[in-house]
């Protein structure tokens, strides 16, 4: 529960302290007096949307903090432990708003974000309008499961719905494919064949660029192979080699040395200027082909070269884009047989998330009897002793699916004998729908983990036995949770166990918003104040003495 709220250059507030127990506390006021400011500054601090503009005039920086106690076991201790934060037998949270914007939030003095301090204060605190989630059509399912209190059977319509939904995109994704490749199939298959003629090869360009380049290379050394080729063939250098070669080899090998070495250089020479004429006749025949194998290169260059641009692909990419065309014809058939068994993975685990919704809507339709049954209960006490409170679960169409369920869950009222049921929000009064709200709250609030929720003048519009009735409930939820009320019911602020009065103090330069906590005589003057205006009557007085002493 909140046990200590501080608030210094905030608005209109120099410097606030307020301490608070468990049970019912009242915090009451002039109309502009600065309830609405205390509120802000709570909101702040678990998280919600702060503004440079809320810092106290001639001020750089405001500072807001408050503290709460909570059971060692409360849904709040795990998400500190999460985050690495100290977990103490208090949570004490800090948050400081800068004119230039970097503000801090601190946890137990370890530094947060604001998104994990909204996290956390949703576990902390509740803050209500005058009956701000009813009027909300979508926050009739949440309040409905609160109190059904299902977390796995939630998670279990939440986990199977994603998995349908993540096949259906997977089988949407596979049927796109298939669709595209029966569209383009004939078109496909021509593309193809006309590639299929060419049959591209990786790196085929740089390879016949480079032939290419060693044809003209060899053209430019023609001459000077021509020169030394006919110097070899028309001396006749290698038969008068091998003439000389074989006159000495009539000598015995070993008789004269000098006649060995000879023969050795010879039988060199021809070997040598047999390779001299076979590499330069080579090259002779290279040059004579050259024409034909330039015109052969220079084709096929431009032929692929061609057909790469009228594909839109490069002539490096496309061999890619030919292995690219055979795989797609050969993933049609694939494709069909893969489409099949996804449109099956989608049925099945449409079929799953079916049968734990029907769980869930079955839960939720007894439940939700359940629940309006009790709130029913509730009405009489809170003078409404007429009216009939329905909770609606109702299909919906199948596009409006989601990982909540199959369910719509509407709230219905007939608030008069006679009248047919219509949906609340269109059919009740401001102060019948606080009195609606205050009943589910009290039904819910045995079973929730927040252990403070506050009212922000659930009573407007009501007056004398209603109002009184409401202060009562508010009094007997108090049992269960700590429930901090901002009320202009004197009925309301008579039955809280803590009484704040709010006022605003003209200081000269200045006005400046206080909170005192008040005594029981004060309490007397606050509540006859609340009763007869400005000019405080004996009259008021002792109704304020009997409006305690009946509820306080």
């Amino acid at each position: 529960m909140l046990t200590a709220l501080r608030i210094q250059n905030f608005v209109i507030i120099d410097s606030l302290e307020l301490s608070f127990s468990s049970g019912m506390a009242a915090l009451t006021g002039e109309t502009g007096a600065g309830k609405s400011i205390l509120l802000d500054a709570l909101g702040i601090i678990l998280g919600h949307r702060s503004d440079a503009g809320l810092i106290r005039k001639n001020f750089d920086q405001a500072l807001l903090s408050a503290e709460f106690t909570l059971p060692a076991n409360h849904p709040a201790m795990a998400l500190l432990i999460e985050q690495s934060i100290p977990v103490q037998d208090t949570i004490l949270i800090r948050r400081t708003l800068t004119a230039n914007g970097k503000g801090k939030c601190l946890v137990n003095d370890q530094p947060v974000t604001v998104s994990f301090l909204k996290t956390l204060g949703e576990n902390l605190v509740e803050i209500h309008g005058q009956f701000d989630r009813l009027m909300d059509v979508s926050s009739h399912r949440r309040i409905l499961d609160d109190y059904v209190d299902q977390p796995d059977l939630k998670d279990s319509v939440k986990q199977t719905y994603r998995q349908w939904q993540e096949a259906v995109r997977n089988q949407d994704h596979a049927q796109e494919r298939l669709d595209h490749l029966r569209r383009h199939e004939d078109f496909l298959r021509y593309q193809l064949k006309e590639i299929e003629t060419l049959a591209p090869e990786h790196g085929e360009e740089d390879l016949l660029l480079a032939q290419r380049q060693g044809l003209v290379g060899i053209a430019k050394v023609f001459e000077s192979v021509d020169i030394a080729h006919s110097a070899l063939r028309q001396g006749d250098t290698l038969s008068a080699l091998q003439t000389a070669h074989r006159a000495l080899q009539r000598f015995t090998t070993g008789e004269h040395a000098p006649i060995d070495q000879a023969v050795t250089a010879l039988e060199k020479a021809v070997s040598e200027t047999t390779e001299a004429l076979a590499q330069l006749e080579e090259i002779i025949d290279q040059v004579d082909d050259q024409p034909q194998q330039l015109q052969r290169i220079d084709d096929r260059l431009h032929a692929l070269r061609v057909i790469a641009k009228k594909h839109n692909v490069t002539t490096t990419d496309l061999p890619q884009f030919y292995e690219q065309l055979k795989q797609d014809l050969d993933d049609l058939d694939q494709a069909e047989a893969h489409a099949v068994e996804l449109a099956r993975v989608t049925e099945r685990t449409k079929q799953a998330y079916g049968v734990q919704a029907a769980q869930l809507t079955q839960i939720r339709s007894h439940k939700g009897q359940e629940l309006s049954n009790a709130v029913m209960a509730e009405l009489p006490d809170l003078k409404l002793p007429n009216a009939r409170f329905m909770i609606q679960v109702s299909p919906l169409d199948e596009t409006n699916w989601s990982e909540h369920g199959v369910d719509k869950i509407n709230f219905l009222v007939a608030m008069n004998k006679g009248q047919d049921w219509q949906a609340l929000e269109k059919a009740a009064s401001g102060g019948e729908l606080a009195r609606l709200m205050l009943a589910l709250k009290a039904i819910l609030a045995t079973g929730s983990t927040i252990q403070t929720i506050v009212f922000d003048e659930i009573d407007i519009g009501v007056g004398g036995a209603v109002a009184a009735a409401i202060g009562q409930r508010l009094a007997k939820l108090a049992e269960y949770i700590q429930v901090l009320t901002i009320t202009h019911s004197p009925q309301v602020a008579a039955t809280a166990d803590e009484h704040f009065q709010v006022s605003k103090e003209d200081q000269g330069s200045q006005v400046l918003t206080n909170v005192v906590q008040l005594p029981l005589t004060r309490r007397h003057e606050e509540i006859a104040r609340m009763l007869s205006g400005e000019v405080i009557t004996d009259e008021a007085r002792a109704a304020a003495r009997s409006l305690l002493a009946r509820f306080g």
